[in-house]
């Protein structure tokens, strides 16, 4: 319930869109170009446009609010084109074409796909967007037939990697998994300071490309409901006890 004049609350409910690379693809298993990925997309207008108030862009594989996330760490990450186009240049991929797959089934990402298609082919790529519904997105994963993906998933409250990085993971598509960054996840999820140091191996290697994680939104009348403290798992949670019920009473 809410005019011109609202408050707003927001919450992050872990759900994570990325991209991640074959290591069979003849593009992405250059190591330069693989790496730079992460300076051709565009987070912030692709949060604007397409998700309006209930994503943030994310630099680093864990939600910009959490402790995980070192803003420090993210910036050296960060949108800049040029610098993706002088990789593919660099490295003699200019025209390369590249598969690109995605879940046509969620329209929503089929148009942020599309978008990030367009980013790609500014810096000089040849993408062919594949859109693909059900058992044949499955079977295009599992066969590795792609050499890029827009995937989306929902990371636990402390951001844990490792289903992409375990040899089994359910995460590991295309050859993502890696013995070295799993074990980092697990001392992770020992001890939180060693998150800095996870995030700084998968982006220094290219192993997963973070676009943003998505957000719930609670719009009211200003003045009319007090006290929420939304959380991922009960967006009208009332730090005084209070439920729903109370705020429409």
């Amino acid at each position: 319930d809410y005019r011109c004049d609202y408050e707003l609350w927001d919450c992050e409910n872990g759900i994570f869109l990325y991209l991640a690379t074959s290591a069979n693809s003849e593009v992405f298993s250059n190591d330069a170009v693989r790496i730079a990925l992460t300076h051709a997309i565009d987070r912030d207008s692709i949060t604007e446009e397409f998700y309006r108030g209930f994503a943030r862009s994310a630099t680093l594989p864990a939600s910009p609010p959490s402790p995980f996330y070192s803003q420090n760490l993210a910036d050296r990450y960060a949108f800049d084109g040029v610098k993706f186009a002088q990789a593919v240049k660099d490295n003699g991929m200019e025209g390369a074409k590249v598969v690109f797959l995605v879940n046509a089934e969620d329209s929503l990402r089929l148009r942020v796909a599309r978008r990030i298609e367009d980013m790609l082919e500014d810096c000089g790529l040849d993408v062919e967007l594949q859109e693909k519904t059900g058992n044949s997105y499955v079977d295009a994963l599992k066969a590795w037939n792609f050499d890029i993906y827009l995937g989306q998933t929902r990371l636990s409250p402390n951001m844990d990697l490792s289903a992409f990085f375990d040899t089994y993971g359910q995460l590991s598509w295309g050859g993502v998994n890696d013995t070295g960054a799993y074990n980092l996840c697990l001392q992770a999820l020992e001890n939180h300071g060693n998150y800095f140091t996870l995030h700084k191996q998968v982006m220094d290697m290219g192993m997963l490309c973070p676009i943003l994680f998505r957000s719930y939104a609670i719009f009211a009348s200003r003045g009319r409901v007090s006290n929420i403290a939304p959380t991922r798992d009960s967006i009208f949670y009332y730090s005084s006890g209070r439920d729903l019920a109370d705020a429409k009473g």
